[in-house]
């Protein structure tokens, strides 16, 4: 089982979006996906049409009183689960800060999943923190969602150091890419510009703004399943097919 996980230290930078967009591509490739949101708002359990009301506490599975697989939801999408998010996830730092060897819990829990999917997704909360460490170790490839903002490159640079100061993290693969984009705007493009060296891509991956990111959370459901021939269906496609190449995810 492959795992990717949609992260960033800033919120509003549309990785909800993105994780969830990218679930729903890579389970429509037939390719059978669970979907962790690890963030205690529960967004993308909300865009993807439930609710987060289960008699089983997110928590409890990292108390390790609820078996992961029995949190696990199907979606209205075929080949898509979701392991869903709640409040009681807010707790999640103390009780990772109090745990010997907390750094592999997540790693750990993850390994249940894997026979019966071969793509596990995070959907992170927005910080430096326990949790993100759990994520840096058990991940194949973190995805980074940026704003086209000279600060957003700023951030990126501090979380490639960051990584880089780990021995364990040194096999975690990045693969950032933009949001909200405006190519009228010349900051915009100024900053696509100046992220060329940083991220080491002659053209950087880019999700241009549209309209139909908010629309999900009207319609409860992936762009494609309600805009299917917008641009921004189109972009997200496109941002599926690059990390299916270019990390073998099939």
């Amino acid at each position: 089982m492959k795992t990717i996980a949609f992260f960033n230290v800033k919120g509003g930078v549309g990785k909800t979006t993105s994780a969830v967009n990218i679930a729903y591509l890579a389970a429509q490739s037939d390719i059978r996906t669970i979907l962790w949101d690890l963030d205690p708002q529960s967004c993308a359990t909300w865009n993807l049409g439930i609710d987060d009301d289960s008699a089983h506490k997110a928590i409890r599975v990292f108390k390790g009183k609820t078996p992961v697989g029995q949190l696990k939801l199907h979606s209205p999408y075929r080949g898509l689960d979701v392991i869903p998010a709640d409040l009681s996830l807010r707790k999640l730092e103390v009780l990772l800060g109090s745990e010997e060897d907390s750094q592999k819990l997540l790693d750990r829990l993850a390994e249940h999943l894997s026979e019966q999917n071969k793509l596990l997704i995070f959907d992170c909360a927005p910080a430096y923190s326990k949790l993100s460490e759990n994520i840096f170790s058990c991940c194949d490839v973190l995805v980074v969602p940026l704003l086209p903002s000279p600060l957003s490159l700023r951030s990126y640079a501090q979380l490639k150091t960051f990584l880089a100061g780990k021995k364990q993290w040194k096999k975690l693969r990045l693969q950032p890419f933009f949001t909200m984009v405006d190519k009228r705007r010349k900051i915009h493009t100024d900053v696509l510009e100046q992220a060329k060296e940083l991220i080491d891509e002659e053209e950087p991956l880019v999700i241009p703004y549209a309209s139909d990111y908010e629309k999900m959370g009207t319609h409860r459901a992936p762009i494609h399943c309600f805009a299917n021939s917008s641009a921004a269906a189109k972009a997200y496609q496109s941002l599926w097919s690059t990390l299916q190449d270019r990390f073998q995810l099939q």
